[in-house]
């Protein structure tokens, strides 16, 4: 049995508008896609930011 843990990583990438402000993207090890990102343009209207296509995103 698997943990939580081992099926994803944390990737931080600098945002490309804001210098010094990172977004933590939700990597899912399995597809190799994000899957969530700690940003505003995630969190607040599902829209995959700069960080989470830098990772490879599948809408």
């Amino acid at each position: 049995m698997s943990k939580e843990s081992d099926k994803f990583e944390i990737v931080t990438i600098e945002s490309k508008v804001r210098e010094g402000v990172f977004h933590k993207v939700v990597k899912d090890l399995e597809s190799g896609k994000a899957v969530s990102c700690s940003c505003k343009c995630w969190t607040k209207g599902n829209k995959p930011c700069f960080g989470m296509r830098t990772v490879g995103y599948e809408s």
